[in-house]
């Protein structure tokens, strides 16, 4: 074997190992976000607050949990799956649903947080601090999941050179 093709076969073993810890990274923090979403609850004056009283947040765990299927699904086949050219526009699609799914739960988060006097809406987290905190860890790790994700989505763009070729053919 050249030292051209062992740098290749090298190259792609690194590239191969990244994207799969980035894949697993984003389906851990996608599919932690979405837990603690669904098990976030508070009490106060006999009413109960939880998920499923805000559509954005019912959308947040469901897109919550696709990602975080999608990436261990492509994380578990990363091999079988670096060469195909519709890899890299389901990795767009997935971090464009994670992207709008954070956005709109963290605008909804900040309507909570600060209110907006203008429109009516008072900050009521004060009132439900516990579950205003939950919300916020939630969105934190939506956000690793979806910088995982497109670091991984910019690694598909360009996947590694078929090194088999390179060892076939290492004068090309």
């Amino acid at each position: 074997m050249t030292t051209k093709a062992a740098a290749a076969v090298a190259t792609a073993y690194v590239r191969t190992r990244t994207t799969v810890a980035l894949r697993l990274l984003a389906f851990a923090a996608s599919l932690a976000a979405a837990v603690v979403v669904v098990t976030n609850r508070q009490d106060r004056w006999g009413i109960t607050v939880t998920f499923k009283m805000f559509a954005v947040w019912e959308a947040f765990v469901a897109i919550n949990f696709a990602c975080a299927a999608y990436a261990l699904l492509t994380a578990v086949y990363a091999k079988k799956l670096a060469s195909k050219h519709w890899l890299h526009h389901m990795d767009q699609f997935s971090v464009n649903l994670q992207a709008a799914s954070t956005a709109g739960a963290g605008a909804i988060g900040s309507v909570a947080m600060w209110g907006n006097e203008a429109s009516g809406w008072f900050a009521v987290c004060r009132f439900y601090r516990l579950y205003c905190d939950r919300g916020a860890v939630s969105l934190a790790l939506a956000f690793v999941a979806l910088a995982a994700l497109a670091v991984a989505t910019g690694l598909s763009r360009f996947p590694a050179h078929d090194t088999q070729a390179v060892v076939d053919h290492p004068d090309d």
